[in-house]
């Protein structure tokens, strides 16, 4: 048996860089497996004091075949998906302005505090909103409501209600609310076709079961999916967190 674990995520906006997508940076539609297998990682970063270290702890479980699947879906009854390209203009003062260009040469944040101080406030203006800025090309979807599931080894013993604790789904600005969380025992199985299709929608308690179908998260062999049993197993609240 396995742990199926669904949690339903609104976010406003959502970027993530499609891999083959150089310079212009175009966004998948949906969150990729690897997207939820990093704010997996996250949560129980957070929830089980890991740190960073949770990263490389959740991606040995996908290696060892312990997280079987991830996989996201726009929810049931939600308006089509809209990408929507923007140009994005960034200030770099925190991070460019401390990066020397040459060896010996003063950095930007010296300058600009040297104009400060002497009052050229014309020549730190120019530094600021010229040299310490830049600017590029991005897709961001709009969206609404998503489903994100994943299925685990039950014997790892993943407290669902840590996803609670997810704070974006994505780049730095995808910032996203965990609106339900719930988990239910799940069989496993092996198909002899891989279907490449997004996850299916669930309506609810009593309605249609998630289906996780789609290929592994490890490569090779044929696809081991996650079938939900009827009973459900557990359903999570943020306050199971503070108990």
């Amino acid at each position: 048996m396995a742990e199926l674990m669904v949690a339903r995520l609104r976010l406003p906006i959502f970027s993530i860089k499609h891999p083959e997508a150089f310079q212009v940076r175009s966004s998948l539609p949906v969150p990729q497996p690897s997207s939820l297998v990093g704010l997996l990682a996250y949560c129980l970063g957070v929830a089980r004091g890991w740190g960073t270290a949770a990263l490389e702890r959740v991606r040995e479980w996908v290696r060892e075949g312990k997280l079987l699947a991830a996989r996201a879906s726009l929810a049931r009854d939600q308006p089509p998906l809209a990408v929507s390209p923007i140009v994005l203009r960034r200030f770099r003062v925190v991070d460019k302005a401390h990066e020397a260009k040459g060896k010996g040469e003063a950095k930007p944040i010296e300058r600009l505090s040297d104009s400060a101080r002497s009052g050229d406030f014309l020549g730190a203006k120019r530094m600021v909103e010229v040299e310490l800025t830049d600017a590029f090309y991005r897709e961001y979807v709009m969206g609404y409501e998503l489903l994100c599931a994943w299925a685990l080894d039950e014997a790892l013993d993943v407290d669902p209600g840590c996803l609670y604790l997810a704070q974006r789904l994505g780049d730095t600005e995808s910032l996203c609310t965990v609106l339900e969380v719930r988990a239910e025992e799940a069989e496993v199985g092996e198909e002899d076709e891989a279907l490449r299709a997004p996850l299916r929608a669930s309506d609810g308690e009593g309605g249609e079961r998630l289906h996780n179908s789609g290929e592994a998260l490890r490569g090779g062999g044929a696809l081991r999916g996650a079938r939900p049993s009827n009973q459900e197993r557990e359903r999570a609240g943020p306050h199971d967190l503070l108990a």
